[in-house]
């Protein structure tokens, strides 16, 4: 063999779509595609690309520039690439799922539009991409709505300095948006009586975690991220939130250093005190955790940490709940069935409005009414 390989893409069989072929070694290949233009010739490019699958999307892309009445090829222009754009987007951004919202703006936004220029990015544009990821079948309602999301934020910030003045995304009616699938009611502890077998079976000092996420509703990452000197206003019934493990809290997407106050139930410092007398003991200061794990006494608990242990107390006592179900759902249930007004517990657990709570717990919400409220005109006689 002389080590040379045609390397058309399996997709290209119907002879109409794009391929791809090396015309260097396997050690040094050199990409080359294959494409129809706008007046039906064939022509082949140096896609100037790696590795075949990225060649292979760098004609797609030319394909997708055709299909929507653009050359394959642009001349050189001032205007620079998405891809560009778009890095330089990505590199800036600041909030607490960054690394999140990269990746997944690599994996799915960039691969489609990085090959293009704002001034194609029109509405049916984007209107084509979604119609692609539902077709593909192989992301949710959830997912897709959430591209759809990544790409308005960049067209934000695009505009904001200037590279653009329309964002395509707004332009899309409310029902042609992806839909996240329907919330399904999760199962969650009723019974007091299991919430005490499981803080019996857990070690310390998950069980004091477990303890404040059922009962006061913190998230994971506010457990593990909570202070010592958070702990000093139980006569006021309530503990202070400030961290989500060593950053900011979910709510507080500027990081402007915001705080929440959740309820301390009305045994919560008795039973914490062993625990925090302890730890003042060891010396831990004001802004110490409160909680760490034995291996990193410096740093908050991690959730490695606790799903280990959950799973063996799950396992043990056959419960089929995770650990956000055992706390904080279990803890906006308990108190929505036992008619706990919606704005308080929206307000304990840190939702942005009771709006958002009555999305995700609306069959809690009030179904009976007072005599006064249901005081009629007596027309069906006594």
């Amino acid at each position: 063999m002389n080590g040379r390989n045609s390397g058309v893409h399996a997709a290209d069989t119907g002879g109409e779509m794009g391929s791809v072929f090396n015309r260097g070694t396997r050690a040094k290949p050199k990409w080359y595609g294959k494409y129809k233009n706008a007046d039906g010739g064939w022509k082949t490019v140096a896609t100037k690309q790696p590795t075949k699958t990225l060649a292979k999307r760098y004609i797609d892309q030319i394909e997708g520039r055709v299909a929507d009445g653009f050359v394959g090829i642009e001349k050189p222009s001032e205007e620079p690439l998405i891809e560009e754009l778009m890095e330089e987007w990505l590199t800036g951004l600041s909030n607490r799922n960054a690394d999140d919202d990269r990746s997944r703006v690599r994996k799915h936004v960039l691969p489609v539009f990085g090959a293009r220029r704002l001034p194609e990015m029109r509405l049916p544009v984007v209107m084509a991409w979604l119609d692609e990821m539902k077709a593909a079948g192989k992301l949710g309602g959830a997912s897709r709505r959430h591209n759809l999301n990544q790409l308005s934020r960049f067209f934000s910030w695009a505009i904001e300095r200037g590279h653009t003045e329309v964002n395509p995304v707004r332009q899309i009616p409310q029902g042609s948006r992806p839909k996240p699938a329907a919330k399904k009611i999760q199962p969650w502890i009723d019974d007091d009586a299991v919430v005490r077998g499981i803080i019996a079976e857990l070690p310390e000092p998950i069980h004091y975690m477990f303890y404040l996420g059922n009962r006061s509703g913190l998230r994971t990452g506010e457990i593990c991220g909570i202070r010592m000197s958070d702990f000093e206003y139980f006569s006021e019934g309530v503990i202070r939130v400030r961290h989500s493990y060593d950053g900011p809290l979910k709510e507080d997407k500027n990081q402007e250093g915001k705080t929440k106050w959740v309820p301390a139930a009305y045994d919560c410092e008795q039973f914490l005190l062993p625990w925090l007398a302890a730890r003042k003991a060891s010396g831990a200061g004001p802004e110490s955790f409160a909680f760490s794990s034995p291996k990193y006494p410096n740093k908050p608990a991690t959730k490695d940490w606790l799903d280990k242990h959950w799973l063996l107390v799950r396992k043990k006592l056959k419960l089929d709940v995770t650990w956000y179900q055992a706390t904080g759902h279990s803890f906006v249930s308990r108190l929505l069935q036992a008619g706990a007004t919606l704005d308080e517990v929206s307000s304990a657990v840190g939702h942005s409005s009771p709006i958002v709570t009555r999305r995700y717990y609306d069959h809690f919400i009030r179904k009976t009414y007072s005599a006064q409220l249901r005081t009629g005109l007596g027309l069906g006689g006594e």
